[in-house]
């Protein structure tokens, strides 16, 4: 019975070993969008140390900035299409006058974006700058390899056929030796489980018997 379950391990180990060959790796995590919050106070964007400077904000693109607003003055966030001193329209985003409560603003593409308060144009100003999102990294395709091949004008190189890569739902492993490992571990996993099946079985019948 013991010689069993060490061999229905070993196969586990082999399984989870070439599972980890086979597994495509090195791809990035599409970015989430996100919403970032900015604290808007009296007489300020982002904290009271930001008084008569710029908070400055990053985000990714497609991801939204909330302004909070808090304070006993009515304040806006207004976008500045030109720079903070004369902010003139069009105006990408104009919130309304509010002393409590929120605005928001979702970002779509990357740049980076200047805005103030238009009541308060030289104490509270800010920036967002926006970048692109992360993108998938492409899987690499096989190079396919040319092999001579005898003509009568001498040997012309012909393209070798390659597998494909695997498609997502099954199909021939990858090419190369490493994949073809992968697999015969796999093969060589389920034989070992099998057999240490088998045993467990015949065991039990030798209990019963």
């Amino acid at each position: 019975m013991r010689f069993a379950v060490a061999l229905a391990a070993a196969g586990l180990s082999l399984f989870a070993l070439a599972a980890a060959v086979l597994l495509p790796a090195g791809r990035e995590t599409l970015a989430q969008p996100a919403t970032t919050t900015v604290d808007v106070g009296d007489y300020y964007f982002c904290a009271p140390s930001f008084e008569n400077s710029v908070c400055e904000t990053t985000v990714n693109a497609g991801d939204t900035v909330e302004w909070q607003f808090a304070g006993n003055v009515q304040h806006t966030t207004t976008a500045c299409s030109d720079n903070h001193d004369v902010c003139s329209a069009p105006y990408l985003w104009d919130s309304p006058i509010l002393a409590s409560g929120s605005f928001s603003y979702t970002f779509d593409t990357p740049g980076t974006f200047l805005y103030r308060c238009q009541f308060h144009p030289g104490q509270m100003r800010g920036s967002v700058t926006v970048v692109a999102a992360a993108q998938a990294t492409p899987t690499p395709q096989p190079t396919p390899i040319t092999t001579a091949q005898a003509s009568p004008g001498g040997a012309t190189p012909t393209p070798a056929a390659q597998p494909g890569a695997v498609p997502s739902g099954g199909g021939a492993p990858p090419a190369g030796a490493g994949a073809t490992l992968s697999w015969l571990a796999v093969v060589a996993g389920g034989m070992m489980v099998a057999a240490a099946a088998v045993i467990v079985a015949r065991g039990l019948r030798r209990r019963d018997a």
